[in-house]
């Protein structure tokens, strides 16, 4: 029987945040099911940030790389993410509701959608800016943009791959490798794909953690925990579902370090799940007035073995190279042990940026 202090050790060993990752990118991305995008660079996107604490040695170019060889594509999961290539079919699921009818962001215009896919058929990949008119630009959502949008979520066109941060448009057919399925996942499989995905990368959960942000695929979750939960695929805890294979499994305590988290970070994306299992009450606070936040522009949790410690905002200098302390908010006062290996993690995170920590100039 699982015990909370287990469901949270659990929970970080499987997000592997004390255990570096011994495999490659690709198969990183499909242990976590996506990993997702943003475009806010305060210090560094997010997506590079989750990568860097789970990949030793990760570099940016790997994520390109992977990409280029098509072992990885942009969709949408909870958000834009980049999704295992092999879980294509899954993302068939949502493309087809898209295609059929469900609304995404605003409507659409079946006209300039086929204006839009024609000329990518013909001239070949192209982006947004590549429609601009006389006046606005790519950054305005010109109506064009909204059809390349609306034609990529119903999977007509794909993201070849991102220039700056611009997406690159192409067909499906020229992007997708042969060997991968392109039929749609049947809606209980569709369902047990989630609920695994879920559990295997945070190790418990409940059914509204599992459907979070997933409305329309709600109904297919509960078909699907029903039947794993008959055959014996899912055991309950109380309200927490764990997978079976899971119910031997003791996981091993986490070690004493220091790991600063992007906000986006998966362990972190279910507030309320956060404050539930960790007792953690944090929020990404650059969308609110400055009078309003806590923690300050862009705070990055402090995990110190199983437990949060405290929120660091940080700020890349890109101009005199330091990585800079906006504000620090500690939980309780930091014993020698953690004040230590926060100042370690600070370094070796400054470092991966190409900057020097602030503290590290301070000592000089």
């Amino acid at each position: 029987m699982l015990s909370e202090s287990d469901i949270r050790a659990l929970a970080i060993q499987r997000q592997q945040l004390h255990t570096p990752w011994s495999g490659d990118l690709p198969s990183l991305i499909r242990h976590l099911g996506a990993l997702q995008l943003d475009a806010i660079q305060r210090i560094a996107r997010a997506h590079h940030h989750q990568l860097y604490n789970r990949l030793p040695g990760y570099r940016e170019k790997q994520l390109k790389q992977a990409e280029r060889n098509r072992e990885i594509f942009e969709y949408w999961s909870h958000a834009a993410a980049y999704l295992p290539m092999a879980h294509y079919r899954y993302a068939r699921v949502r493309m087809n509701r898209i295609r059929d009818g469900q609304k995404h962001w605003f409507e659409k215009n079946a006209r300039l959608c086929r204006y839009v896919l024609d000329r990518v058929r013909v001239e070949g990949a192209l982006k947004a800016s590549d429609f601009v008119r006389a006046k606005g630009g790519w950054w305005d959502w010109s109506d064009e943009k909204k059809a390349l949008e609306q034609l990529f979520h119903e999977g007509e066109l794909m993201v070849s791959h991102r220039e700056g941060f611009q997406k690159v448009f192409d067909l499906p057919e020229r992007l997708l490798p042969s060997r991968i399925r392109t039929d749609a996942a049947s809606d209980l499989d569709y369902g047990r794909h989630l609920v695994r995905s879920f559990l295997r990368c945070q190790g418990a959960g409940r059914i509204e953690e599992i459907a979070y942000l997933r409305k329309h695929d709600r109904p297919m979750i509960g078909k699907a925990v029903e039947a794993m939960l008959k055959s014996g695929e899912l055991l309950p805890l109380g309200r927490e579902l764990f997978l079976a294979e899971d119910e031997v499994a003791e996981p091993a305590k986490p070690p004493r370090r220091v790991r600063l988290l992007s906000p986006f970070d998966p362990l972190l994306l279910q507030r309320k799940r956060l404050k539930r299992l960790f007792d953690f009450d944090y929020q990404l606070e650059c969308y609110l007035p400055a009078h309003r936040r806590r923690y300050g522009y862009f705070g990055l949790p402090i995990l110190y073995g199983e437990r949060f410690a405290g929120v660091v905002d940080l700020k890349a200098d890109r101009e005199s190279g330091i990585l800079r302390i906006e504000a620090l908010h500690w939980s309780r006062r930091p014993g020698p042990g953690l004040q230590a290996s926060f100042e370690r993690a600070l370094r070796q995170f400054a470092r991966f940026h190409g900057l020097v920590s602030e503290a590290e100039v301070a000592a000089v």
